[in-house]
């Protein structure tokens, strides 16, 4: 009865340490494994993303487009609101919600800034949702589809514990290079300015006559976020050789088969656990047999 109920303290003991093994590993690891699913989840948006302007007939990808255009002509000016003022619940207005959004999903197209390593989706606004996932389009700005007297600007957040987004923007310098990649066309912008303002101070994300424009705006100082990062491009020649990137795991994963892949890591779960109790269970018994020896 005795020898029994040692044997079940035992098993209650690995199973407990089995928990805090994993609890404990979960913390550490959870915003390297949070960012890496997000990185995941992006690509696969946009790869989705690129599936549906392909699939789209040659009437509906003109209209896209020519109701983009004339969207930015009928916006001369941008109005500029705090991509990062939670005071007021932000809504969508139409036919802003519509523009460039081929599925009705949102997205807008994806940007890569191959300096950071960063490939995440552009969606319309700056839904909390949003921002915490992707890169939001500042409404009241020109949509991102390049020409003259065009200025968009595009925010994302920094130091999110579950992902990535801009948190390295600061590394970004003059001459540097991004892209977005909106409806099957890839735009190509080289960083001209580089500026720190206060969230009120705008006149860096003015339209200037007869250029193109992109700002990537986030917060800083990182964890302070009482002020903005305004990382600006202008438009340059698109050469695809310059775009080389190698892929981060995440991004690798995001193209193989999800099923194949929730089954590789289940399986890795399970190794991991397994080796866990029988290390525990080795090391119990090792220590019972040096017992038994020194009586």
């Amino acid at each position: 009865m005795e020898r029994k109920r040692r044997k079940r303290n035992k098993k209650i003991k690995y199973l407990i340490m089995l928990i805090l093994f994993l609890i404990g590993a979960g913390i550490f690891l959870y915003p390297t494994i949070s960012d890496m699913w997000n990185q995941y989840r992006n690509v696969r948006l946009i790869t989705e993303y690129d599936t549906s302007v392909t699939d789209l007939s040659k009437s509906e990808y003109a209209r896209l487009w020519k109701e983009a255009k004339e969207y930015n002509a009928e916006h001369p000016v941008n109005s500029i609101v705090d991509a990062f003022d939670e005071s007021d619940q932000y809504v969508l207005t139409h036919p802003y919600d519509q523009v460039l959004d081929p599925d009705g999903n949102g997205l807008m197209g994806s940007i890569e800034i191959p300096k950071i390593n960063v490939k995440i989706a552009i969606y319309h606004g700056l839904g909390s949702d949003i921002l915490e996932k992707g890169a939001g389009h500042i409404e009241g700005t020109s949509l991102p589809i390049g020409g003259k007297n065009t200025h968009a600007v595009l925010a994302a957040h920094r130091g999110l514990p579950g992902a990535k987004l801009f948190t390295d923007l600061d590394q970004m310098e003059i001459g540097d290079k991004f892209y977005l990649h909106i409806l099957g066309k890839t735009l190509a912008y080289k960083v001209d300015q580089i500026k720190t303002v206060l969230p009120d101070q705008t006149k860096a994300l003015d339209i200037v006559e007869g250029e193109d424009h992109v700002t990537l705006l986030t917060c800083t100082p990182y964890g302070v976020n009482t002020h903005r990062l305004l990382v600006r491009g202008i438009r340059t020649r698109y050469v695809e050789e310059e775009n080389e990137k190698s892929e981060t795991v995440p991004q690798k994963l995001a193209q193989t088969d999800p099923v194949k892949l929730m089954k590789s890591g289940l399986l890795i779960f399970i190794l991991l656990v397994g080796g866990l109790w029988i290390f525990l269970h080795y090391r119990d018994r090792k220590r019972q047999d040096n017992r038994s020896n020194h009586s």
